[in-house]
């Protein structure tokens, strides 16, 4: 295996423990925001369905390349994912929390998806360098999608705070 191979299978498996972070965060938003708005969580979940494909991917990349996913890695992801969610309930503000960590976890899906993408160029991978655009593509969308929700996050949050009347953006009453 080539130096520029083994930087690719690094990659990938980065890639790999990331998406499982994300998949974690996207259930524990998908979790808080479901009686609040069903609608936002079915589309949503049609990100954390795309998460759950493009984790499928990354392993069939893998295997292309005789590897498979580092157990350390994901091992490690899932366990900050956890740990994060075990202290995000013991907080009284877990709906801003999951959607600021979410459009984070989307935000290094985008890193890390451009990455392997520049990679799978120079290493001659077009089938890699595809699923990371595809990755890539749908981390922009779902951020985009997150940014329009910032003020459900913050009425979520003032209201498991205690606030009965949450006034509107702008401060009106």
């Amino acid at each position: 295996m080539t130096t520029i191979d083994r930087q690719l299978v690094g990659y990938l498996k980065d890639a790999h423990a990331l998406q499982e972070h994300v998949e974690a965060a996207m259930s524990e938003l998908l979790t808080t925001v479901a009686e609040e708005d069903p609608e936002i969580c079915r589309r949503l979940g049609r990100y954390a369905d795309r998460t759950r494909v493009h984790t499928r991917e990354i392993e069939a990349r893998l295997r292309a390349h005789g590897s498979s996913p580092s157990i350390i890695r994901d091992a490690g992801q899932l366990f900050a994912a956890v740990l994060e969610a075990g202290l995000g309930r013991s907080r009284r503000d877990p709906a801003g929390r999951h959607l600021r960590d979410a459009y984070v976890a989307a935000h290094l899906q985008i890193a890390a998806a451009e990455m392997l993408r520049r990679v799978a160029d120079r290493a001659g991978d077009p089938e890699t360098a595809h699923v990371a655009t595809s990755m890539c593509d749908d981390a922009h969308a779902l951020s985009e999608e997150l940014s329009e929700r910032w003020d459900l996050a913050v009425e979520m949050s003032l209201r498991q705070h205690g606030v009965r009347d949450v006034p509107p953006p702008g401060g009106g009453r």
